[in-house]
């Protein structure tokens, strides 16, 4: 017997309208491409565009449930399409512009976008491979000013002359919850990116998820300013979460990198919480060092990609910033795990570098390689397996046999322990660990030891083929201020935090560590610029 509730969809557009509802004046800061002037507008005059778009799209004949690409920047009009194409009935797809051409180009053929929106900067890169997408993009749209002198060997059309002489309301239709909403593709590090596409449904449940007080937990005075991209999960998930939740939107643009205009940005318009990779937090906790006079409102910086190291936060602690660790995959919506250090009891040391407790429909288990289930004592370790409302089920364009979730639960491909609180730690990636003489060896343990050591900028630790011991610890390590560091020192400093057999054998320093478009340390790089190091 069923229960004698109404039934509304779960969608989308329901954000929008109890937005507009709540929140009308709220505002929107976004950084104009030249990196110093402001846009600034209210949720009322946000969602008028919105609707302005959508009758944009259908002007252009775009299909329902096409997919419309973004080759975009953190603005207020990337923003805007998180709306104007899923709540129109299409499917918004970001698509990340610093991945390698080929992967970009790849990503569009396999999604076979119908429209493409491009900030002026990514033409270039657009027109390296228009000859393979021609076929079936049929419209190109330039985001950012109108610029009349700006030029491409395809035909394009302004995002802005588009709009204005479109009506500012739209009939917004009340889309099933189970309906496409939007497309992400994996980051591509350990293979070809992979489509994950969301529903409405999903979406709205994450970002209802997200407003728990124990995981983001926003309100109408909160001022978020989300330092990573839209184009990796939506900037986790913030134009829905925060217009959910009512909050003021800070767009940081393109600048993220430059810690002295985020700073001021975040100075000028109040920010009291913020997301980013700790390699940014790293940037802007130096900064704050530098220039101890500044004062910010930041209260809570969340900090996910990979686990920020105990010495950043406790740095950020002498600041006055609350660092958490989370834990996502483009697979989980954004946050599937959040540690809300102020809630920490014991153990702060041991506690605060774990990527913490699940959200809610999370289910996590970790699994043996034999295939049995791990024990959650916060000691023994097994493969992460994840389930819930907001869990890939299947990747698009991939036949149902070969879909990653096993009795439905998704292998993230990570190594982790469970504590009895509920506390997630990933001790590693499976094909990170490190195999030295019969002994696993983590590199990430390796890696937040070295952080400690207060001449250590960044610390990326890789296995490395060795004629004795099969594997061993390769330290590659940015030092601060061009210090000197040697092997000898550092393997000293070690040997108080590591077993003997997981010191490295070998420190490398570098005047910078490779990243990931996404922020993430990229060891596939780094194994195959030192592959032969134990060898020569």
């Amino acid at each position: 017997m069923n229960g004698f509730m109404m039934n509304c969809n779960l969608n989308i557009t329901s954000i929008m309208r109890h937005a507009l509802m709540l929140h009308a004046d709220q505002k929107i800061v976004s950084f104009k491409s030249d990196g110093q002037s402001l846009h600034q507008y209210t949720y009322k005059q946000a969602f008028k565009r919105v609707s302005q778009f959508a009758h944009v799209l259908d002007v252009l004949h775009v299909e329902q449930f096409a997919k419309v690409g973004t080759l975009a920047w953190n603005t207020y009009q990337h923003m805007e399409l998180h709306y104007s194409i899923p709540c129109s009935g299409r499917i918004y797809h970001t698509i990340n512009p610093k991945l390698l051409p080929e992967q970009i180009k790849q990503i569009i053929c396999d999604a076979r976008n119908e429209v493409l929106l491009i900030e002026p900067e990514n033409i270039v890169l657009v027109e390296s491979f228009y000859d393979e997408i021609s076929a079936f993009v049929k419209h190109f749209i330039i985001l950012g000013d109108i610029q009349p002198e700006l030029k491409a060997t395809f035909s394009f059309q302004f995002y802005e002359e588009l709009i204005q002489v479109q009506p500012d309301t739209y009939d917004w239709q009340d889309i099933p919850e189970q309906q496409a909403s939007g497309l992400c593709y994996t980051s591509g590090t350990t293979g070809q990116p992979k489509g994950v596409l969301y529903s409405h449904r999903s979406t709205v449940l994450h970002a209802l998820i997200m407003s728990m007080v124990e995981v983001v937990g926003l309100h109408s005075a909160s001022v978020m300013m989300p330092m990573v991209p839209l184009y990796h999960i939506s900037a986790w998930d913030m134009p829905f979460n925060a217009m959910l939740c009512g909050a003021k939107l800070v767009w940081p643009n393109q600048f993220v990198g430059q810690a002295d205009k985020m700073v001021a940005l975040m100075q000028s318009q109040d920010v009291d919480i913020s997301m980013a990779v700790p390699t940014i937090w790293t940037s802007i906790k130096d900064y704050l060092q530098q220039n101890p006079n500044i004062q910010l409102k930041l209260k809570r910086a969340i900090s996910g990609g990979s686990s920020a190291a105990l010495s950043l936060i406790k740095s950020m602690q002498e600041l006055g910033i609350q660092l958490e660790n989370g834990w996502g995959m483009t697979e989980t919506s954004s946050l599937g795990a959040i540690n809300q250090t102020q809630l920490i009891q014991e153990n702060f040391d041991e506690q605060s570098i774990k990527c913490g407790r699940p959200v809610f429909g999370m289910q996590m288990q970790l699994r043996h390689h034999d295939g049995s289930l791990v024990e959650h004592d916060g000691i023994r370790e097994g493969v992460l397996e994840i389930r819930g409302h907001t869990v890939v089920q299947q990747y698009i364009n991939t036949p149902i046999e070969d879909k990653q979730t096993q009795n439905q639960w998704l292998d993230t491909g990570d190594i982790a322990t469970i504590d009895s609180k509920g506390y997630m730690h990933i001790t590693d990636r499976a094909k990170d660990m490190i195999k030295s003489g019969g002994e696993w060896i983590s590199s990430v343990e390796v890696e937040n030891a070295a952080m400690g050591n207060q001449k250590v900028q960044e610390a990326a630790v890789i296995a490395i083929a060795h004629p004795k011991w099969g594997e061993r610890p390769l330290l590659v390590l940015v030092a601060k201020d061009n210090q000197i560091v040697s092997h000898e020192e550092m393997t000293d400093y070690l040997s108080d935090h590591l077993h003997k057999w997981a010191l490295p054998s070998a420190t490398m320093i570098v005047k910078e560590i490779p990243h990931t478009p996404t922020g993430k340390i990229s060891k596939k790089q780094l194994r195959e610029q030192y592959q032969n190091y134990f060898s020569n």
